[in-house]
């Protein structure tokens, strides 16, 4: 229905996209080139300048403020006479896919995808000849569906197609660097490296969890095993962490064992036990909205009465249908679909209790900008042609863009069950961050 509304309105358009051309230069700091010198072969991504130091992200802010004063126009170089009506027609999809195939270019992918979100806002303006296909366009490249696929068996195949597509984790090794964490790092200081921001966010998970030695603790999707490794060897606990992806499960084997940890190649709906601590970094987007009362009620069932669990995940800012034609889920996360705020509380209130609710959605911007950053040259990684290098391209910068614009989130929220007997509210929680915060002031 979605694409029939599209085409209908693209016909009462026509081949005119002046409407389109105007509201952009209006509305936005994009100015539109036409230069149809496309040659029909695709061409390695053109990078922005560095908005990171070597392996560190102390330049936070890129624009002058928020709506680009101060800054020269970025420029959507449109390559083909079709480009436009590509992205008319197909939405968010097109818009990227027209981009993979070299369609069209840009001096700076982020943050014309930053400026392109900005036209949300004048929907009133639009009526109803544009506003239909501007929310398929930018809004639709960076939504997740709702999937029937995460079955036992629908689960497994969508994390393979998620992790193991490579057949080789040589990608996220020059991406992510020696820490292999492939989440959101944790800047409270905007001066620090990616590794030391990776490492202040699996502190930051375990002081949350409050552990203890001996303590037995529950992973699931444990990724390449840093977290868990963290844990075990700094706090003494042990950790049996859960995967569906095998090459994840190889390397955290044989680069982050220990004999605290137990790695099992297994659903989290097929574990069982009790757990002092239960918590999943990343793992959350890929459970898909039809699963989530499951999911509670699973945690519930393994964790001990007074026990603490922690969900790491990323948000999505609106409630509503899914786009079921997005970029992000045909190319990067099969199955996957981010929760709203009323997904992590309403729901299950009647057996939970929310401890702790930490949004950090600003470091997901340093993230995403340093793992870019790191495979600028794309040393090492001759055999990933052009247009999987867009692809990838397109993925770090689109999911830039949209946690600067708090369009997605960054959550760790912190759960005890309702009849816990834990006598102090999790106050550890509210102290760390007390002492965290002066310490980031005085420096």
């Amino acid at each position: 229905a979605a694409a029939l509304l599209l085409r209908q309105v693209v016909q009462r358009l026509g081949s005119n996209d002046s409407a389109l051309r105007d509201l952009i230069s209006r509305h936005t700091n994009i100015l539109i080139v036409d230069d149809f010198t496309h040659s029909g072969s695709v061409e390695s991504p053109v990078l922005p300048e560095p908005r990171c130091r070597a392996n560190s992200a102390d330049e936070l802010h890129w624009y002058v403020a928020p709506n680009g004063d101060g800054l020269p126009p970025v420029r959507w170089i449109l390559k083909k006479p079709s480009a436009l009506q590509r992205v008319l027609l197909e939405g968010g999809l097109g818009f990227a896919e027209s981009y993979m195939d070299g369609d069209w270019d840009t001096d700076d992918l982020e943050r014309l995808v930053y400026e392109m979100l900005k036209l949300e806002n004048v929907r009133s303006e639009l009526g109803w000849r544009v506003m239909p296909l501007l929310s398929m366009i930018f809004w639709g490249a960076l939504k997740w569906k709702i999937l029937p696929g995460n079955s036992l068996k629908g689960a497994q195949s969508n994390i393979a197609n998620t992790y193991d597509v490579l057949n080789s984790p040589k990608l996220y090794e020059i991406m992510l660097g020696p820490t292999m964490q492939y989440t959101c790092a944790y800047y409270p200081r905007p001066d620090m490296s990616l590794d030391e921001a990776q490492e202040a966010k699996m502190d930051l998970i375990a002081k949350k969890l409050d552990l203890k030695p001996g303590m037995r603790c529950l992973e699931f999707g444990f990724g390449f095993g840093a977290q868990a490794h963290y844990l075990a060897s700094k706090y003494g606990v042990h950790v049996t962490g859960v995967t569906l992806s095998r090459e994840q499960m190889a390397w955290a084997v044989e680069h982050n064992a220990h004999p605290n940890i137990e790695y099992r190649f297994q659903d989290y709906r097929e574990v069982t036990g009790k757990f002092d601590r239960i918590y999943s970094v990343g793992m959350f987007e890929h459970v898909g909205r039809n699963s989530y009362e499951t999911f509670f009620d699973k945690c519930y069932e393994l964790l001990k009465d007074d026990g603490i669990m922690l969900i790491h995940t990323m948000g999505w800012a609106r409630r509503g249908p899914w786009n079921h034609n997005a970029f992000v889920n045909k190319y990067i996360f099969p199955g996957g679909e981010m929760p709203t705020m009323s997904h992590m509380t309403m729901e299950y209130s009647d057996r939970w209790h929310m401890e702790d609710w930490q949004s950090f959605g600003k470091s997901y911007v340093m993230t995403l900008r340093c793992w870019l950053e790191r495979i600028r040259d794309w040393k090492g990684l001759d055999e990933l042609d052009n247009r999987f290098r867009r692809m990838w391209v397109y993925y770090l910068c689109a999911c830039a863009a949209a946690f600067e614009r708090r369009r997605v989130k960054l959550w760790q929220i912190t759960y005890t069950k309702l009849n816990s007997t834990r006598p102090d509210d999790c106050l550890h929680i509210r102290n760390e961050a007390s002492e965290e915060m002066a310490a980031s002031t005085a420096a």
